[in-house]
């Protein structure tokens, strides 16, 4: 075997710390170290214009973007990734937003003292055809051949080179002290995924590969960026907006390649985010807002978002919880690569928390996978309401949404009915187990059973942020239940489905609801 000298320093320092097992590094145990090289990945960030008067959160502005780069350029990075949906509509003004953003933190890609900064950003769905999404280019400009003019697509080579002073490559090769990058936009008119679409402009890591694969460095890991999720690696199989699969078969024969995708907009707090199998996947959330993971639960999604599918509409209008508020979340990654090991920071730039443990990944990565869905759910916890916390049972009426089918030619109305509203208590904060989605059963005395999903309030943010430490409620219509008494049961779990302990109410229509629970959870958060 030959291990150099950079692999054996490192594995030696570990050695010597950490009991005779060099993957038992504690997180941010580099910390006090120079990383090889640091560097921020943001995606899916939608500007369309540069922020004026209006307040950061605003939907649209470059204002997120720039206060990202702010604090990256604070952590001293070497680099910043965009994988993918910079320009939300595909125009002119949205591109150049960007890079308005980019230079006023980092004037001609430099830091105030005059070091280099590199940019690595790879465009997205929206970049090549957000133009046409709601006739958007149409309706902003009448005349065919004015709207040409800012259509990204018409010339993105030429756009490119206005906002960042550089060419466009359809695939993007940088190196980063002494690290490589890799890079395939979105510039055709699909990916593969969908149906009758053939073109994949990802397919392009193949012949890349082919010819330059043996010249990486198989000790050292290079870095992969796309806007679709590689299939079949990070959230699973059931992940909105996967890739045809090029780049999973390609990569899984380097396992030092550690792919950055986003699209999705899945949250960094779900730990499946990361995937380690034959290669190390890494969904980048989004800097705009939080997508929802209704894909893993066909056909019902949860009783506060969509079901995802045109089919189950009827699903959707028989719901009573509105939809899961999440543009108050704008996350990303910082990525510090040592010698042994890297330490990722996750970060939601409203609140300015963080959003979880650091991930610490062994290096050379080949040598242990960590975040193997299977070993990492062994390592975070259930989440856990309080010994003594009890559900809240509030007789009150709702209004289930209503909606109409696809092709409007039916519909359910919107019917204000008599309805028990079961309130849970705050979670007991847990940094290694926090709370994604809660089970809420309602079981009556014949046996009968109607079980409900909902996503947990403040399963984006930090588990310190106030949404997290929210109560969580469902809705249940009487006529659901029908007469007589009712258990209730509420069990919270985690995202890799590991359940807590659940707590339990009744209720029956002869009874006052019961108002009270025996105490209120501790807020001290378990490390």
């Amino acid at each position: 075997m030959n291990i150099s000298r950079r692999f054996f320093i490192g594995g030696a320092a570990s050695f010597g710390a950490f009991g005779g097992c060099r993957f038992l590094a504690a997180p941010g145990f580099k910390a006090g170290e120079t990383p090889r090289m640091r560097f921020g990945v943001v995606s899916d960030i939608h500007i369309l214009h540069v922020g004026a008067d209006e307040k950061m959160e605003a939907f649209g502005n470059n204002l997120t973007f720039k206060h990202t780069l702010e604090w990256f350029r604070a952590q001293g990075v070497d680099a910043v990734a965009i994988a993918g949906d910079m320009a939300d509509k595909g125009m002119d003004e949205n591109l150049m937003a960007v890079a308005e953003a980019w230079y006023s933190v980092f004037p001609d890609d430099k830091y105030p003292d005059g070091r280099p900064v590199a940019k690595f950003f790879i465009t997205g769905n929206h970049d090549w055809v957000g133009y046409s999404y709601g006739g958007h280019a149409e309706k902003r400009y009448p005349d065919p051949k004015e709207r040409a003019k800012h259509i990204l697509r018409k010339d993105i080579a030429g756009w490119w080179d206005k906002a960042f002073h550089e060419p466009y490559v359809p695939f993007s090769v940088k190196q980063v002290n002494g690290y490589t990058f890799l890079g395939a936009h979105w510039d055709t008119g699909g990916h593969g995924a969908e149906t009758g679409k053939t073109v994949d402009p990802f397919a392009r890591i193949e012949e890349y590969m082919a010819k330059n694969g043996k010249s990486l460095d198989p000790n050292l890991p290079f870095f992969y960026v796309q806007h679709p999720h590689p299939k079949d690696t990070c959230y699973g199989p059931w992940a909105w907006g996967h890739d045809k699969g090029s780049v999973t078969k390609t990569l899984s024969a380097y396992p030092n390649a550690i792919a950055f995708s986003g699209h999705s907009h899945y949250s960094l707090t779900d730990e499946r985010s990361i995937w380690q199998g034959a290669f190390t996947s890494v969904g980048t959330s989004s800097l705009r807002y939080t997508g929802m993971p209704y894909k893993e639960r066909p056909n019902e999604g949860y009783e506060n978002t969509k079901t995802g599918n045109h089919a189950t509409w009827r699903i959707d209008a028989a719901k009573s919880m509105k939809q899961f508020a999440a543009r108050d979340c704008r996350q990303g990654m910082l990525w510090n690569v040592y010698d042994d090991c890297i330490v990722v920071r996750r970060r939601e730039f409203l609140s300015n928390l963080d959003i979880g443990e650091d991930w610490v990944m062994p290096l050379p990565v080949a040598e242990s996978k960590p975040f193997a869905f299977a070993a990492h759910a062994q390592k975070v916890r259930a989440p856990e309401f309080s010994k003594d916390a009890v559900p809240t049972v509030i007789a009150m009426k709702s209004i289930n949404r209503g909606g109409k089918s696809p092709d409007g030619k039916k519909s359910v109305p919107s019917v204000k009915k008599p309805t028990l509203k079961i309130v849970t208590p705050p979670i007991t904060p847990d940094i290694k187990g926090r709370l994604f989605r809660l089970e809420f059963a309602a079981e009556t005395p014949d046996g009968k059973k109607r079980v409900k999903h909902v996503l947990a309030s403040g399963f984006n943010h930090s588990e310190k942020h106030k949404k997290a430490l929210s109560k969580q409620w469902c809705y249940f219509f009487k006529d659901e239940l029908g007469s007589g008494k009712v258990r209730f049961t509420v069990t919270p779990i985690n995202c890799f489905g590991a359940r807590g302990k659940p707590i339990v109410a009744e209720w029956e229509a002869s009874s006052a609801p019961k108002t009270a629970r025996k105490a209120q959870p501790k807020t001290t958060i378990k490390q």
